[in-house]
């Protein structure tokens, strides 16, 4: 495996899927946002690490359901980085 190099810091947007307005659980009480769930789910990834995983940073809500996920992001694919690199083979042991 290669250690991870040259990272840098990338954001992303997504938008989560708009409840209508107007609408109440079986409880009576307001439904909670897409948005809210997503982001209270998110925080389990921001606790992965690990030396070979580029990492969660943080994310952010804002209006209309948007949110912004930033995170560490490496320009090379593991495809790119196996091209780059002579293929290993194990030398088997006789005897």
């Amino acid at each position: 495996m290669f250690p991870l190099k040259d990272t840098v810091m990338g954001a992303s947007t997504f938008f989560a899927s708009a409840l209508p307005h107007d609408v109440c659980g079986s409880n009576g009480l307001p439904l909670t946002p897409n948005s809210i769930k997503i982001l209270g789910r998110f925080q389990i990834l921001k606790t992965i690490t690990h030396p070979r995983l580029c990492q969660y940073v943080d994310i952010t809500r804002g209006k209309h359901e948007r949110l912004v996920v930033a995170a560490e992001h490496c320009e090379k694919s593991l495809e790119d980085l196996l091209r780059e690199r002579k293929p290993v083979r194990c030398k088997s042991s006789k005897g």
